[in-house]
């Protein structure tokens, strides 16, 4: 099946495909917009021409061609109620937009662009827009209500909207606008073709919802930069890279029959994480195909079928559910690439890191300025695939396990079955334990929305690929306590940005100061999450539940000897308190399970649970005695606080 999906503007469509006609299918809703969402798109366009931007991304458009008479027709499959909407304001705002209202057929006739299936009291209203109404009676019914309140709304946007300061000629502020949603609003349509069938398209559509996601969108404004022979290669390698519920070699591998084998040579060749490498290989297989730059239903709409989600042509692995996914998704990856991809070339960092901000990030800070647009979305994704390859090889994922899922590093294997090579990943074992419970570590204790430690981690590795695992887990040791754990006043981004500029840069250390404030329920939970790793690392071997260790997620500050004491309880602190010593983190659910209990009744519980498996390593030292008192919660405190100086010191010793 042939599907394309390219970027467009009203201009392009009414300059380079004037003969187009659009229809809402019968089996389509009326227009349904209300006041809100009308007046919420209205703002939008009016903040972003008045702020200077240089597009405004609308969404989506799903269109299936069907045969008619002049020129092309499209049903709007979907996107229709956002395409009406801007029809309408082509009618209302008139000017630079008019172009775009109506065609002009073979015999010089003019018809309306936009027309609704067997809805003649709709279509006549249609007619009204683009003719006027010409002795007709204006239709006023309950089909056009909707649109004609539409319509009063974007005739009257700038009677309570104050034009911004210094304009004061409203006409040559509304033409500057009409030419701006004329040129500069862009949307992405994808069109099928009309033997498409329309019950799997419907049924694809609902399951990934109707809004085409904002990196979906990224996409087609990056592919439209290349030319349409390699399009194709780059358009699978970021395909590959968005699924990140999956390994990204089986995200490829599922692209094209027996390229599984392909994938694998590559990777045992050490050619796998050269994009280049891997677009020639892609483009020879599509080139076989006739594919061009036509994209597939799944690749358009993002959604996994067995074809994407197996990595293989065997049973098993076609059929294997998906058993992975990443620490986040595709959006704030995309951020952390493009941080690496602006240091790489001395260019201003990203203020921040924002999932729903992706879209402006890119258009400020890489689509701007416009020169060697193309051969910066080649360089871009290029890295996006080595550092996409980086990411799957050494950093954590979820990993199911039965009923759980923890998080592992996996380790690579190629096995051959049948004659035919395969990449396989281990979910079983952890072949870098150390280096995954510090990265959960981490991910647990960093706002999950952020991880500002992935950027520089990614950078270092991206710098200096043939160093052993046990080099990058040491210069990740190194890069938690000078960047997280350090005496730093600079906000996260800054400081991460920093030791991509010096890895290796020395800071000094906090925890001593900060472990020894009364700071009860206020202690940053990094700490708690620091010290269970240091702990593991430093007595690791001290028993099997200590060697087996996960670190889990945990929101509550729980005090061992409790804020409120019951009077029965005779082991209790004063002094002591609110200080590290007396505290540990624990689930929100736990820490209302102990309450008010008393320490040998929290004791003993803890004993019973972690039989086989330990919750918290402080929580185990403190409970292997029956006693608690200050004294006891003091010298536990500083015992803690040792472990972190002889940690700290130990690592400091790493630089090369």
């Amino acid at each position: 099946m042939k599907i394309n999906s390219r970027l467009y503007s009203l201009e392009a469509i009414a300059k380079e495909s004037p003969d187009w006609h659009f229809n809402i299918p019968i089996y389509q809703r009326l227009y349904v917009w209300g006041e809100d969402q009308v007046l919420t798109l209205l703002n939008d366009l009016v903040n972003a021409y008045e702020r200077g931007e240089e597009i405004f991304f609308l969404g989506g458009t799903l269109l299936v061609e069907q045969a008619g008479g002049h020129g092309r027709h499209f049903d709007l499959i979907d996107g229709q109620q956002r395409f009406t909407t801007l029809w309408m304001l082509c009618h209302a705002w008139r000017g630079a937009l008019t172009p775009f209202l109506a065609t002009t057929t073979d015999d010089k006739r003019i018809e309306p662009r936009l027309r609704f299936a067997i809805r003649p009291e709709v279509n006549s209203f249609l007619e009204t827009m683009v003719f006027g109404d010409q002795g007709r009676t204006v239709p006023d019914d309950e089909a056009t209500k909707r649109m004609r309140i539409a319509l009063d709304l974007m005739r009257s946007v700038f009677e309570k909207r104050p034009l911004p300061a210094g304009v004061t000629n409203l006409q040559a502020h509304l033409r500057g606008l009409t030419e701006f949603v004329f040129g500069r609003v862009k949307f992405v349509i994808t069109t099928v073709p009309r033997e498409t069938d329309l019950n799997k398209l419907f049924e694809v559509i609902n399951n990934r919802g109707v809004q085409l996601q904002h990196h979906e969108i990224l996409k087609a404004r990056m592919l439209d930069a290349l030319n349409e022979v390699e399009r194709g290669p780059y358009a699978v390698l970021w395909d590959a890279c968005a699924d990140m519920e999956n390994f990204v070699e089986r995200n490829l591998s599922g692209n094209f029959k027996g390229f599984a084998s392909e994938v694998a040579d590559c990777y045992e060749s050490g050619q796998l994480t050269v994009a280049s490498a891997v677009r020639a290989m892609l483009a020879k297989r599509i080139q076989e195909q006739n594919h061009h730059d036509a994209l597939t239903l799944a690749e358009i709409l993002q959604v996994p079928d067995d074809a994407q989600a197996g990595g293989g042509e065997t049973e098993t692995e076609a059929t294997e559910p998906t058993w992975v996914r990443g620490m986040f998704g595709f959006p704030l990856f995309l951020q952390h690439v493009l941080r690496i991809w602006l240091f790489e070339r001395g260019r201003p960092d990203l203020p921040r890191l924002l999932d729903r901000e992706l879209l402006a990030l890119f258009e400020e800070n890489f689509f701007k300025p416009s020169e060697n647009r193309t051969e910066n979305v080649r360089s871009f994704i290029d890295l996006l695939w080595r550092l996409r390859m980086i990411f799957d090889e050494h950093l954590i994922k979820w990993v199911d396990q039965g009923e759980e899922a923890i998080h592992l590093i996996s380790a690579i294997s190629v096995s051959t079955s049948s004659g035919k090579r395969y990449m396989t990943r281990s979910r079983e074992s952890d072949s870098h334990q150390g280096f995954s419970l510090l990265q959960s570590m981490l991910y647990h204790s960093q706002e999950i929305t952020t991880q500002y430690w992935v950027t520089p981690l990614l950078y270092f590795m991206h710098q200096n690929p043939k160093l052993d695992p046990e080099r990058y887990f040491a210069y990740l040791r190194y890069l938690d306590n000078h960047m997280l754990g350090s005496d730093a006043n600079e906000i996260l981004i800054v400081r991460s940005l920093s030791f991509m500029k010096e890895p290796w840069q020395r800071r000094d250390a906090i925890h001593a100061a900060e472990l020894a404030k009364p700071s009860g329920v206020k202690f940053a939970h990094y700490w708690f999450y620091k010290l269970e790793f240091v702990l593991w690392f430093q007595k690791r071997r001290q028993t099997e539940r200590w060697r087996k260790f996960r670190l889990t997620a945990k929101s509550s500050v729980e005090h061992i000897s409790p804020q409120t004491p019951t009077e029965r309880d005779d082991n209790r602190v004063d002094e002591a308190l609110d200080y590290f010593g007396n505290l540990a983190l624990v689930s929100r659910s736990l820490n209302s399970e102990y309450g008010n209990l008393p320490f040998n009744e929290k004791r003993q519980r803890f004993l019973n649970n972690n039989k086989s498996r330990l919750d918290s390593l402080k929580m185990d030292l403190i409970y292997e005695s029956d006693r608690w008192n200050d004294d006891m919660a003091f010298s536990h405190q500083q015992e803690m606080i040792s472990c972190l100086s002889d940690y700290w010191e130990n690592t400091s010793r790493l630089v090369p």
